[in-house]
């Protein structure tokens, strides 16, 4: 069974640092221009919840900017001091960013959000803040459509669903581009549904409520986008379907009789570590066996460019 990029984690690894690229500068610069617009309407209105959302966009804007360092420090090359490259730089930095998801926006939306409901605040520019989300809701929308995209393809190419990917993408910016876009558009709804009861009702609990409910959503983003950038961090396997299909492979040469243990992890968004213990066919010793072992690297390198290092280890059979 032969295993083509298309099947692999991390296939068609430059492609990916593209995509991701795209989505990180499209989102950077709707954030930027939407923290401006907010921060002006919350200065006007003196709403709670615009003023969370600000926060949350100017925390979004940031993460872009930890997120644009991370692509460009992984993309650098292997050398002497780092052997296996860079590709650990891509989750420090968006660790780092899903850090500033909870600070600034999340922790400081809860506290604006308990801070308006005890001491309540004159709701003033009704429609300067009602455009001002409105534009938002806009801006966010096609960022979001463009990390869609982006998704899409790298699914399509890996042969599985957007849901798996984004439960064990080995790529956390574009992943974590969707989720902020995601938590941007509810969280525009939430602010401009408050914003409108405000108006109606008279009462500023709504507009506090909703800088508490944006403040939760973003505390619970943070740490699903913390927990899966410790789990890179830490040498996380591949998932097991590309380790079964890694084995048959590997199996399917007539050089090797089984592969008795077999651990593959990333090195990075596009590169794969694969140590395997194999056992040769009989009558192969010596010069053969190394001979068969290069070929066999050289081969798998070329149909899996992700697989960045194959350790190959002749092992004795089970019964000797």
């Amino acid at each position: 069974m032969s295993t083509s990029p298309s099947q692999t984690p991390g296939a068609a690894a430059g492609d990916a640092r593209d995509e991701s690229l795209a989505s990180v500068l499209v989102a950077l610069a709707a954030n930027s221009a939407i923290a401006v617009a907010k921060g002006i309407a919350a200065a006007l209105t003196g709403s709670p919840a615009l003023l969370a959302e600000t926060l949350h966009t100017v925390a979004d804007a940031g993460n872009e900017v930890f997120l644009y360092v991370a692509i460009r420090r992984s993309r650098r090359p292997a050398d002497a001091s780092h052997p296996f490259g860079y590709g650990p730089e891509r989750y420090f930095w968006a660790l780092l960013a899903a850090i500033g998801i909870f600070v600034v926006g999340g922790a400081v939306s809860i506290w604006d959000g308990v801070r308006a409901l005890l001491h309540p605040t004159e709701l003033e520019a009704f429609w300067v803040g009602v455009f001002v989300l409105l534009v938002a809701l806009v801006l966010d929308g096609i960022s979001r459509v463009v990390a869609v995209r982006q998704l899409r393809v790298q699914a399509a190419r890996r042969e599985v669903s957007l849901r798996e990917l984004l439960r064990e993408s080995p790529d956390p910016t574009v992943v974590t581009v969707y989720f902020e876009d995601t938590i941007d558009v509810l969280g525009a709804l939430l602010a401009l549904a408050a914003l409108v009861l405000h108006r109606v009702t008279g009462s500023a609990v709504p507009d506090a409520l909703a800088s508490i409910v944006i403040g939760l959503l973003l505390c619970y983003l943070a740490s699903r986008l913390t927990r899966r950038n410790r789990q890179l961090l830490t040498n996380q396997s591949v998932p097991e379907r590309y380790v079964q299909r890694m084995r048959a492979r590997l199996e399917s040469e007539p050089a090797i009789d089984a592969v008795r243990r077999l651990e593959a992890v990333y090195l990075g968004p596009g590169a794969v570590l694969v140590a395997a213990d194999v056992q040769m066919a009989d009558g192969l010793a010596g010069a053969e066996v190394t001979a068969a072992l290069a070929r066999m690297r050289t081969d798998v390198a070329r149909e899996v460019p992700a697989i960045a290092r194959l350790y190959l280890t002749p092992v004795p059979s089970a019964g000797d």
